[in-house]
């Protein structure tokens, strides 16, 4: 989990973002500054191709760590899988548009 603090900073927004990027991870946050993907759309959909192209590789890599596991909740990553085998076009597109997403904010 990220977590950061708020910096008094005096000058643009550029330069928040900037230190935003660079903040160590175990720096002290209020609780009500901590978000979760869940709540947050971009980052859910972050999380989710993330997870598509995770499983892809890794049932490239060993197929026999995903292929073992078709139903039940560990049947989620064998779907995602198949996802990202049979949409891999669509899946580097959305990957490619969540970077440039995540680059112009």
């Amino acid at each position: 989990m990220f977590i950061m603090f708020e910096l008094e900073l005096e000058g643009s927004d550029e330069l928040w973002r900037l230190t935003k990027i660079y903040l160590p991870l175990f720096a002290i946050a209020r609780t009500s500054d901590i978000m979760s993907a869940l709540f947050n759309f971009q980052s859910l959909l972050l999380v989710i191709l993330l997870c598509i192209c995770t499983c892809t590789y890794v049932r490239a890599v060993a197929p026999r760590l995903i292929d073992r596991n078709k139903q039940g909740f560990l049947g989620l990553f064998f779907m995602s899988a198949r996802i990202g085998e049979r949409l891999s076009p669509y899946v580097a597109l959305a990957c490619v548009a969540m970077a440039v997403t995540i680059m112009m904010q």
